[in-house]
């Protein structure tokens, strides 16, 4: 994330609290969010901003980007799965193999110990996720 979208939320989130926050505190919390994504951070803002009347410290806060991360990739990964991703292999795997790769994929996300080679296929699926959301809304569009 870049400094102006870490400060734009920031101010979003000191504006939904009416709290004032100091350079210096941006510059530290800064370092704890440079790596987290955009969508996550704004998304993790709206969420706190609706649950809590407090306004959260750096950890309540990365906390909560971590677990919208990981629900954003859950969702991508259950899309491999209505796609067919987990029954393929040499052969087409059985459903109970599926499962297992599954299962064993979530559990891999829960910990933070994506291979290499998941994390790739995850992220070639989410271009095609992020198509199928948009051609569902659409659709959605069209019918009303």
């Amino acid at each position: 994330m870049t400094q102006l979208d870490f400060i734009s939320g920031m101010k979003r989130l000191s504006s939904y609290y009416f709290k004032e926050l100091t350079n210096d505190q941006l510059v530290i919390w800064y370092e704890m969010f440079k790596d987290v994504s955009t969508d996550d951070f704004n998304q993790a803002i709206n969420e706190i901003s609706r649950e809590s009347q407090y306004m959260p410290n750096a950890n309540i806060l990365l906390e909560k980007c971590s677990q919208i991360n990981i629900r954003n990739i859950s969702q991508i990964v259950q899309f491999m799965y209505e796609d067919g991703y987990f029954h393929n292999g040499i052969e087409k795997l059985s459903d109970e193999h599926a499962n297992r790769n599954f299962d064993k994929t979530m559990m891999w996300i829960e910990k933070g110990i994506i291979p290499s080679f998941l994390e790739e296929d995850i992220n070639s699926y989410l271009v095609k996720y992020k198509q199928n959301k948009l051609d569902n809304y659409e659709r959605l569009k069209l019918q009303c």
